[in-house]
């Protein structure tokens, strides 16, 4: 859709890498005025707003949204912070854009759309692989039955990484872990084709912090169709998507957050071709500029000269009076997050402001296997013992730990 071109002030929260990288983007977006840009410090406001041309530096974040100047703010801290940003934002009647994840569980996600709600302000969750042209044209061709029935996906995304190279994807206060980082992509394209699953099946691979480095969901619905969804710090994985229909496939390129070009694959006419090795496979690309070898010049991800089509988005959508965009929707950041709360029970991957969600490992019901490493579950039976410890004492903490080794050892964990 060719977007409303409407002039809108923008400000940005945090000073970080995705932040510079968004703002180079900002620049080259058809109406975005650079107004404010906010960090933790004066003097490194004042620099990236030389940077990149904002108008206003501010040494604290409540400074810029008490500017009554900004319309849209843009939240690029790290996620752990996001929700109690968005709600500041949101109670000062701004509209808000923010980095995936939006938030950590769905109880900040439920928070954070009333409040939208509340206010009557534009909310989004920075999912900008939604408004890429393939990402687009794959949904597209998918809605109007390019390969039939959709039966399974599969999408992957991992790096290689160590604790040295990025100490915040290991580290649990800061909501570390490959699910919540990287995990979000294909789970994001796995929710856009088919929705919200029936059935979530999980485990993982724990690094020594309590953080999952590698982590395998598998997806079941209604209509029998099924997903599988892999992430992880600990290898370079396929890092592909793949939609698998009654009658072709579409395979979509690496990599799956920022795509350039998608595969698809039909059958061709009514002859039997169960394999189809005489379908026609035709290669849709929509480059980005420049094409995405690598990291571009200047940018600190790969793919990042795609922002724009996101911002434009954001900008359309305010512009029209709408309160959230209909290809990236709440009730959509909502459901993941709630599938991404069952995959964490099921993985044992807690974090410290669990507590205030009474987080309690649910039974699991007899049959059904533990899917735990075990070299993860004696930190997670500590880190059970002290959340609950939070609300209770230390001997309710213990017994409920006991308890859980206990079905955990039942089940041949």
């Amino acid at each position: 859709p060719t977007p409303l071109h409407v002039t809108m002030r923008w400000g940005v929260i945090s000073t970080g890498s995705i932040a510079n990288d968004f703002s180079l983007q900002l620049k080259c977006t058809p109406g975005a005025v650079l107004h404010a840009v906010a960090s933790r410090s004066q003097k490194a406001a004042d620099e990236f707003a030389t940077k990149h041309g904002f108008a206003h530096a501010y040494p604290n974040y409540e400074a810029l949204v008490a500017d009554t100047a900004v319309e849209v703010v843009y939240i690029a801290t790290p996620h752990t912070f996001h929700c109690d940003n968005i709600l500041m934002c949101l109670e000062a009647g701004k509209h808000v854009l923010c980095e995936k994840p939006m938030v950590v569980n769905a109880a900040q996600a439920e928070r954070c759309i009333a409040k939208a709600a509340e206010k009557g302000v534009f909310l989004m969750e920075g999912m900008w692989t939604r408004f890429f042209p393939t990402t687009r044209a794959v949904r597209k061709a998918v809605a109007d039955g390019a390969i039939g029935k959709v039966v399974s996906m599969t999408g992957s995304l991992g790096f290689k990484s160590e604790p040295e190279f990025n100490q915040r994807l290991f580290q649990p206060e800061l909501a570390g872990g490959a699910l919540l980082d990287v995990g979000i992509y294909p789970a994001m394209w796995i929710s856009m084709v088919l929705g919200t699953p029936s059935k979530v099946t999980a485990h993982a691979r724990m690094a020594e912090s309590g953080v999952d480095c590698h982590t395998f969901a598998t997806f079941e619905y209604e209509s029998g169709a099924m997903a599988h969804l892999e992430c992880s710090f600990n290898a370079c994985l396929a890092n592909e998507i793949t939609i698998v229909g009654e009658t072709g496939i579409i395979k979509v390129a690496r990599p799956p957050q920022a795509p350039e070009s998608y595969v698809l694959t039909t059958r061709q006419g009514d002859a039997f071709d169960p394999l189809l090795l005489r379908a026609s496979s035709v290669t849709h690309t929509v480059p980005l500029d420049p094409p995405h070898i690598a990291v571009a010049p200047g940018y600190n991800f790969v793919g990042s000269q795609g922002f724009h089509f996101e911002a434009e988005a954001v900008q359309d959508a305010i512009g029209k009076g709408l309160k959230e965009h209909p290809e990236m929707p709440l009730s959509e950041t909502l459901a993941v997050a709630k599938v991404f709360d069952q995959i964490r029970a099921q993985i044992g991957l807690v974090y410290p402001w669990d507590a205030e969600l009474k987080y309690q490992v649910r039974p699991w019901p007899v049959g059904e296997t533990v899917k735990r490493t075990s070299e993860a579950r004696r930190p997670h039976l500590a880190r059970i013992v002290q959340l609950t410890e939070a609300g209770g004492t230390r001997a309710a903490a213990t017994a409920l730990a006991a308890l859980w080794y206990i079905i955990a050892l039942a089940h041949g964990e």
